[in-house]
């Protein structure tokens, strides 16, 4: 349930199992976050990751990992010459 103020701050109340209870003070324990600066922080990351999976999805967030295989034209070509070469065996073989 999200709750407007006059002042325009919202107020959320949220309803935790046992176990996500027991999880938010571990991490208060852990972090010495909030419960409020926790929530906070877990939209922030939630909202990058789906920002991120927008603009390219899981290769756009590993690109600069992926070497020469990042590269679709490069690939397409190794491709390529991999196919006529295979044709060209069948050919004269």
């Amino acid at each position: 349930m999200v709750q407007f103020s006059i002042m325009g701050a919202q107020f959320l109340t949220v309803r935790l199992t046992e176990a996500e209870s027991k999880l938010v003070e571990r991490l208060h324990v852990q972090t010495g976050l909030t419960k409020s600066a926790l929530v906070k922080q877990a939209l922030n990351r939630l909202s990058a990751t789906h920002e991120a999976s927008a603009d390219g999805g899981l290769f756009a967030l590993g690109a600069a990992r992926f070497g020469r295989h990042g590269d679709a034209t490069r690939q397409s070509a190794q491709i390529k010459r991999a196919v006529r070469e295979r044709l060209n065996a069948k050919r004269t073989g």
